[in-house]
Order: C-alpha cells, then sequence, then structure tokens
C-alpha cells in the first residue's frame, strides 16, 4: 500500500476486527468519530471512541500482534491510514507527538496496574506514596535482602525527610549498618555502560524516574509489591528496554527493576532521549515496538484474569506468557520459565483458599515440572490445549455452579474432559500463533542498535 492514504466509512461500518491478524495500518481520525468494543466488556484500550487528530490501532500495529478490539465508524468518519513505517517515521520527525504517545502508552499502562492488581487486594493501594515506599523497604528488610530494604529505606528518607516513617526507617537503616551496610549499593560504571552485580535494585517503585536502560547483557526482573508479596512482571533479556515510561510521563517508577545475575545496562536520560529519537530509526523503532508489545501483553495479561476459575487463569497466563516469548503454541520442544510457581499463583491472582485445589490441579499435569525459582514445560502445544479446555469450562459455567464443577468433579465427567484434550491436542498443530515476521519491520540486532547509540551519544556531547 501507499505510505498513507484518506478513507471514508459510513456510520457503522468496521475499521478492523478484534484479532484481526492484518496489523500493518495506523489511524488518525479526520473528522467524524470512531468507537471501540472488544468480547470482554470489563476491559478496555485507549478509550472507547476517538475522535478528530486522535491516533488509534498503534498498539497492534507497532507491537506486530493481533487487534485487542474492534474499531468501527459512529457517524460518517474520514481517517487517514499510515503505513506502520510511515507512522514510524513521521514519529521520528516530530518529538513531541512521540513523546505525547508514549504518555499514552503510560496511562494505559497504569490503567491496566489497578485493574490487574485490584485495590480491595491490598491495603498499600490507598496509602501515600511515602508510606508505600517504606513498606517496600520494609518488605526487603523482612525478606532478610538487606542490600534492597538499605536502597529502598535511603531513597524514603532523601525523597520523604519529614515523612511520618522517617524514625522507623532510621532504626531499619542503622540495624542493617550493623550488619556492614553503610551505603547505596552503585553499578560499576564502564564507559557509558553501568555493570551491576546479581540482585541489586536498578531501581525501585515509587521513585522518580530520570533514565531508561537498554539491556547489553544479562536480564532483568521487573517486579511489583502488592499484597504483602512481590510479584514478577517479566523477566527481560539483551537488547530489551526498560523505565522509559517514568521519564516521559514524570510519574513516579509504576515497578521495580533488579538485575538477574550479572547485568550491563546503557542509561540514557530524557535530554538524550529526545536527540536520540530524532536521529536514530533504529532506537525509535525499538522503543515503541517494546512498549507496544508490553501494552499489548499486560492488556491480554489483565483480560486472563476476568475468568472465575484459578485453573483457567493459570492455564490462559502460561499460554500468553508463551506467546511473549515468541514460542509457537504448535511447538514440542521444551521451554522454560524464570519464574516458579509461588510467583505463578501470584502473578494469576488464585485466593489463598483456592491455592490447594489449584495446586493438586497443576500436580496432575505431567507436561509441567516445577522447580526453585523455575517452571519447565515439556511440550508447549498441550498448554496450549489445556487453556482452550478450560476457558471453554469457564463460559458453560459461572458462578457456584462453577465452584461446584470444580470441587466435584465425577469420573464421568474427568472421561469426557480427557477424550476433550485428546481433540485439542489432535487439532492444535493446525493452530494460528499471532506474531511478529521476523522480516518485517524487526529492529535490527541489538549489537548494531548500541554501535549506533555510541556513535550518536559521542556527538551529543
Amino acid at each position: 500500500m501507499k505510505d498513507h492514504n484518506k478513507t471514508l466509512y459510513k456510520a457503522g461500518s468496521y475499521i478492523y476486527i478484534e484479532g484481526d491478524e492484518d496489523v500493518d495500518e495506523v489511524y488518525i481520525v479526520e473528522k467524524g468519530l470512531v468507537e471501540f468494543k472488544s468480547t470482554n466488556e470489563r476491559s478496555s484500550t485507549h478509550g472507547n471512541s476517538a475522535g478528530p487528530g486522535d491516533v488509534f490501532g498503534f498498539i497492534s500495529s507497532l507491537s506486530l500482534r493481533p487487534r485487542m478490539e474492534t474499531a468501527f465508524a459512529k457517524v460518517n468518519s474520514s481517517v487517514v491510514v499510515f503505513s506502520r513505517d510511515k507512522f514510524l517515521s513521521l514519529l521520528q520527525k516530530n518529538s513531541d507527538i512521540a513523546i505525547k504517545l508514549l504518555n499514552a502508552y503510560a496511562d494505559e499502562l497504569r490503567l491496566y496496574d489497578t485493574m490487574i492488581f485490584p485495590m480491595a487486594a491490598g491495603r498499600d493501594t490507598f496509602l501515600p506514596e511515602d508510606e508505600q515506599l517504606f513498606n517496600l523497604g520494609l518488605h526487603y528488610y523482612r525478606s532478610v535482602l538487606k542490600a534492597n530494604a538499605f536502597y529502598v529505606l535511603t531513597r524514603h528518607q532523601q525523597m520523604y525527610p519529614d515523612g511520618i516513617k522517617q524514625h522507623e526507617a532510621r532504626a531499619i537503616l542503622a540495624d542493617i549498618e550493623k550488619a556492614g551496610i553503610r551505603r547505596i549499593p552503585r553499578p560499576v560504571p564502564e564507559g557509558i555502560y553501568r555493570r551491576y552485580p546479581d540482585n541489586q535494585i536498578i531501581f525501585c517503585e515509587h521513585e522518580p524516574g530520570d533514565e531508561l536502560f537498554i539491556i547489553k547483557k544479562g536480564k532483568v526482573k521487573i517486579v511489583k509489591y502488592h499484597g504483602n508479596s512481590e510479584i514478577i512482571l517479566s523477566v527481560l533479556k539483551e537488547g530489551e528496554i526498560f523505565g522509559e515510561l517514568a521519564i516521559v510521563s514524570e510519574m513516579p517508577r509504576n515497578a521495580t527493576a533488579i538485575s538477574f545475575g550479572t547485568t550491563v545496562v546503557l542509561p540514557i536520560n530524557k535530554d538524550s532521549l529526545l536527540k536520540l529519537i530524532k536521529k536514530s530509526s533504529n532506537l525509535l523503532k525499538r522503543i515503541f515496538t517494546a512498549i507496544s508489545q508490553r501494552v499489548w501483553f499486560t492488556y491480554i495479561r489483565m483480560e486472563s484474569k476476568f475468568y472465575e476459575k484459578p485453573v483457567t487463569r493459570i492455564y490462559v497466563f502460561l499460554e500468553n506468557k508463551l506467546i511473549e516469548d515468541n514460542v509457537s503454541l504448535k511447538s514440542r520442544e521444551p521451554h522454560s520459565f524464570n519464574f516458579g510457581i509461588d510467583e505463578l499463583l501470584k502473578m494469576t491472582g488464585v485466593p489463598p483458599d483456592r491455592v490447594a485445589h489449584a495446586m493438586e490441579e497443576l500436580s496432575r499435569d505431567r507436561n509441567l515440572t516445577f522447580t526453585m525459582g523455575q517452571i519447565i514445560i515439556d511440550n508447549p502445544s498441550l498448554v496450549s490445549s489445556r487453556a482452550r479446555y478450560h476457558r471453554s469450562r469457564d463460559h458453560l459455567y459461572d458462578g457456584d455452579s462453577a465452584d461446584r464443577d470444580e470441587h466435584h468433579r465425577d469420573g464421568a465427567e474427568f472421561t469426557v474432559q480427557k477424550k476433550l484434550e485428546n481433540e485439542l491436542r489432535e487439532t492444535s498443530a493446525d493452530m494460528k500463533v499471532p506474531g511478529p515476521d521476523p522480516g518485517d519491520g524487526a529492529p535490527d540486532s541489538a549489537g548494531n542498535l548500541f554501535d549506533e547509540i555510541e556513535d550518536e551519544l559521542e556527538e551529543i556531547e
């Protein structure tokens, strides 16, 4: 197609359908009104409508993932349609629009956070920011992660010198100092890069952010403190970007980043980011692709939590994590996740009174192996089959009948389950897996990216 064209949609006509995998196009409303709807009305993306000047369809397009909602013209509407590459080119020429779009990403991710981590599940949600930061430090202290506790509580003292938790924070810091920790652990500078040892905080939740980071070597865990425990949101690898939303939205960090093994990162501050975006199409594409994928997967993860049955949430979550790791749902090759059964139960929001039943269900699945801090899937296609099966059961039952079904399954029903699983296993090879085409708009290798950024930073300085 051309780089862009103008299309008139009559009232009631569809622009794209939820689940569409043809995602090369991004849209801007010139005149009229476009509305959005999804199969799950409890979740939404970037509002319910778009008017003149609003951009839509960019998350799926830039992440190269299926459409998250259905878009249709509420009234006769004129819409400008851009190719993905042309849209990225426009963003590069106008960094103000790029930053505005990043702000939209930040707002959407924070909205999803409130839905994934409901207020009722955590008292801390209602507390002032300084108390939330103190409670995070207290959590690390009680978990005997003293270096992390020292980092958080020191930041608490620096940020809130008159906070109501200052005396408690000082007392804990004094106790930690007795163990020989007397300053915040610092990364080792290596030119423009920083090296972190294993399990060191790069930044923490609730503190302000003035840098984003690109992983040159190693891995980084992104975690969130919620409900008196720590939940792993993601484990990022070489070439991936994190921490970008705080510097564009001027909001506190909404998660904690911790090195996972020896890790080398490239920090980029806001001023450098704006200059690099104008000069490096590679960096621009990588940033927007990474954030779009994060929004897409956060949305999918949020949507999965609306299932009533914990076992459904678990299998749908594992299926989504396979997609996130670019593992084909047709694959029969083993794959492992860097989180354990405890993290899995927390991430899927299994209530304490249903943990035992969920564990019993998982223990019967010989396709899953649980080790310390790791889950191994022998055959990913079977996870997808089970996810589809449990989805169908959640659609058939609700409320008390769902609970009754989970806890009182008789032998005949179990036979029906096995039959359905066999059918799903046979059809799994035909499933189409959403995911990026390696040759379609994929960013260059991480090595090329760092070479390009190093050259550009030298010019900026």
